[in-house]
């Protein structure tokens, strides 16, 4: 098949929420959680607020996502850009998306089952200032996976879909609606506003109005431009109280690791001092 030789090609975390991907050179996945260190394995990721197994992991095709990000915003948008865990080589788009509902191996131990397309979002389109990436990348963008055996991989590990392995029964994409799965160009005015609705109050919602307000896609959201004034106003308030607090923090141990050195240069005077005078030359 057109995937018999795909591999890991590379892996991306993130700390948390809005903060920035980075490539690892070795990855530990933990089954029913995520990849250790990223913001969905911790639960600071932007919409852990919406529970579904496929949050845990993120698969996209390298040729695939590639060959639609071509020319797009004079070619700075690159598969990285995208924020997903694990690119893969070898294997097309479309390979994954005939493989929702099936078992994939990763490496030697992991095991993931994909449950549905990861489409792109306005968030991400508006943080990398890259107008039509979400129509460009619609259908290449990846998919989501519950992990449900855990263990290392690595880049050049061998991804193969698991034979006899498709369950549709298990597929579970978090209730999310049809016009979630359709090309925005294509989505009627009613489609798009029964997407725009956020449950505010949600725990965790916050979190999302608060990413799309602040790269300025609130209105994907629902969320009026006043109030995403008010919404990044507050983070930034927030966001100062944390770099004093951590001023502080960085001062205050400066200021023990001090004393620390202030008493043991007096301790050692002192016993140097006693010692002199204990000695029998000392008049």
């Amino acid at each position: 098949t057109s995937h018999d030789m795909a591999k890991v090609h590379s892996i991306h975390i993130s700390d948390a929420s809005m903060r920035p991907m980075r490539s690892i050179e070795s990855a530990k996945l933990i089954a029913g959680k995520g990849i250790e260190g990223d913001r969905y394995a911790t639960g600071e990721g932007t919409y852990v607020a919406f529970r579904e197994p496929g949050r845990q992991l993120t698969l996209i095709s390298k040729e695939s996502a590639e060959s639609h990000l071509a020319g797009l915003a004079r070619g700075k948008v690159t598969v990285g850009n995208l924020r997903r865990n694990v690119v893969i080589s070898g294997m097309t788009a479309r390979d994954l998306e005939d493989a929702i509902g099936s078992v994939l191996t990763l490496g030697d131990a992991c095991r993931v089952r994909i449950h549905r397309l990861c489409v792109p979002c306005m968030y991400n389109e508006k943080l990398n200032q890259a107008p039509g990436l979400m129509e460009a990348v619609w259908s290449e963008a990846g998919v989501n996976c519950e992990i449900l055996a855990g263990g290392s991989l690595r880049p050049g590990d061998v991804v193969t879909v698991e034979q006899n392995s498709f369950d549709a029964s298990s597929i579970d994409d978090g209730g999310k609606k049809a016009a979630f799965y359709k090309r925005p160009s294509l989505r009627t005015e009613d489609e798009i506003e029964s997407l725009r609705s956020l449950p505010m109050g949600k725990p965790g919602v916050d979190r999302i109005a608060e990413a799309y307000a602040t790269v300025g896609a609130n209105e994907a959201v629902g969320i009026d431009d006043d109030a995403a004034l008010d919404i990044r106003a507050k983070a930034e308030l927030r966001a100062v109280t944390a770099a004093t607090k951590l001023r502080r923090r960085a001062a205050w141990k400066a200021q023990l690791i001090l004393w620390a050195i202030l008493t043991v240069v007096v301790s050692l005077v002192y016993t140097i001092c006693m010692r002199s005078i204990a000695s029998p030359g000392f008049k």
